[in-house]
């Protein structure tokens, strides 16, 4: 069995590191969905914020939301659902 692993490079600033393990979580989430690692839902979860939070925290730091016509057809099928 091959096992495939990939290096990726996140820095902490050290005011984050100053500021404690909620500066951290948001300076990680920000990069891990940067680089398109981490989906819009694991990087809120890991900086521990709502859905409007993270979004104010990605424009604050002009990171676009990643969001494609896929997303919006799974969007409409879990409202439709819901119905």
């Amino acid at each position: 069995m091959s096992s495939f692993t990939q290096s990726i490079n996140l820095q902490i600033s050290p005011d984050s590191l100053n500021q404690g393990e909620l500066a951290i979580r948001k300076e990680l989430a920000i990069q891990l969905y940067a680089q398109n690692i981490f989906t819009f839902a694991q990087a809120r979860h890991l900086a521990n914020l709502s859905v409007w939070e993270f979004q104010q925290l990605l424009g604050h730091h002009k990171i676009e939301r990643h969001y494609n016509e896929a997303d919006l057809y799974q969007d409409i099928e879990t409202i439709n659902r819901s119905f």
